[in-house]
């Protein structure tokens, strides 16, 4: 059901300016309207000459007009017989050489292949300056009607991808890939990589200015506990207003401490805690103890009930958030996809730079991906017309080329008859 879903969703998306392209004419029972014209011109070009026949003994002056009615008429036949010649055989008869396409069903793909190889898989029109890929994708989307077709496509199929992935076999294996990759994990070492890369790029001193903000901040906010445990840990032979002094120059003398490291980047408490990171960070990558310690640590998490239930809980809360919002008109997804598109047409349209370095880099894919290996693609169109059903060929071969077709049927029975028309005064000259 997804599957078809996203079929619906590629289909509906509104395709990149194409040359313009003859419009398909209106069918009526399986056969277009031209075809209704050619014909009923057949039809009447044979009533016409029988007519004429029959009454050329009592009008003579019909002569020119049987003329006229028997040449279009063999034209008509010649080339009824032609177009229908390269579908299926005429009247069902298996005259020779007849049905055209569907004999030569095998042929026509290896043909097909090997001009689409030979003409736009070559590095000269894979690679070509004419091929803009990047400006006309940007082009398409600055309009803002094409952008809104993407957003509002995703976020009505957001729902249903969301509803096949609620069901109890997904949530099933979704669940044994979270445990798969905590079993995968070396805690120690991850660790050790993260807080290495904090340090790497001077992160860390957030996370210091943050540990040092909050150690002073709970210091202020706990004075009175502070004082407390002061005062019950000193002797009892200390008078009050002595424990008040101490407690007083504590309090000043920490507050200065934790202003200074916050103000100081170079602070020794900022250094002693820097250091201590470091320690961390080694033992992490290197000692047994915190390898094991995480070991036991993940086994833990596994066969705790509780985390495989906060797991859970959080994965229905995601997809529940993402589809409520895929569903509401001021959709978040859809407003942030939106911006997305946006600014990618500002960037490509301010930077021609960029839009060259990336079309530069789409064509060396394009070669990558189809260059080097065009001959497997002739070979896949090749297989994929030969393994399509014969009528289903036929019938879409019509809907394309079939109008035209009829109108060569019809030309031919008016040129017939114009050609029969002059060799009849040509004959009356002479």
């Amino acid at each position: 059901m997804l599957a078809e879903d996203i079929a619906e969703f590629d289909k509906s998306i509104e395709p990149l300016p194409q040359p313009v392209q003859p419009q398909e004419r209106p069918t009526r029972g399986g056969f277009s309207t031209v075809w209704w014209v050619a014909t009923t011109l057949l039809v009447s070009m044979a009533v016409l000459f029988v007519t004429c026949q029959l009454l050329m003994e009592t009008y003579p002056t019909l002569a020119p007009v049987r003329a006229f009615a028997e040449a279009a008429l063999v034209g008509a036949l010649a080339d009824w017989f032609a177009v229908t010649a390269l579908f299926r055989h005429p009247l069902g008869v298996p005259i020779p050489h007849t049905a055209i396409i569907p004999r030569n069903k095998i042929r026509i793909g290896k043909s097909l292949g090997l001009f689409v190889q030979r003409n736009f898989l070559t590095e000269k029109a894979l690679e070509g300056e004419s091929l803009n890929i990047t400006g006309a994708i940007a082009r398409w989307l600055e309009t803002p009607t094409n952008r809104k077709s993407i957003t509002n496509r995703i976020a009505t199929l957001l729902p249903k991808i969301i509803s096949s992935l609620e069901e109890r076999e997904v949530k099933s294996f979704i669940d044994d890939q979270v445990e798969e990759f905590i079993r995968r994990v070396d805690f120690a070492k991850t660790g050790a990589k993260l807080f290495r890369s904090l340090t790497a790029n001077d992160m860390h001193e957030v996370m210091l200015d943050e540990m040092v903000g909050h150690a002073r901040e709970f210091f202020r906010s706990n004075k009175e506990w502070f004082r407390r445990e002061l005062r019950e840990a000193s002797p009892w032979f200390v008078p009050d207003f002595i424990d008040k002094r101490i407690f007083s120059a504590i309090v000043d003398k920490t507050e200065e401490t934790f202003s200074k490291a916050l103000a100081d980047k170079n602070h020794e408490l900022r250094r002693r805690l820097h250091g201590s990171v470091l320690i961390f960070i080694e033992k992490l990558e290197s000692s047994e103890e915190f390898r094991l310690k995480g070991e036991k640590l993940k086994e833990t998490l596994l066969a705790s009930d509780v985390f495989r239930g906060y797991v859970s809980s959080l994965r229905d809360s995601f997809l529940q958030s993402v589809k409520s919002d895929s569903q509401s008109d001021s959709s978040l997804i859809a407003a942030t996809i939106d911006r997305i598109l946006a600014n990618f047409v500002g960037t490509m349209r301010a930077s021609p730079a960029l839009q060259h370095r990336m079309d530069t880099f789409m064509r060396g894919v394009l070669r990558a991906a189809f260059g080097e290996q065009s001959s497997h693609v002739a070979d896949l169109i090749a297989r994929t017309i030969e393994g399509w059903d014969t009528k289903t060929l036929v019938s879409k071969l019509e809907e394309q080329v079939g109008n035209d077709l009829q109108y060569i049927r019809i030309n031919g029975t008016i040129v017939g008859g114009l050609v029969g028309l002059l060799l009849y005064a040509i004959e009356r000259m002479l």
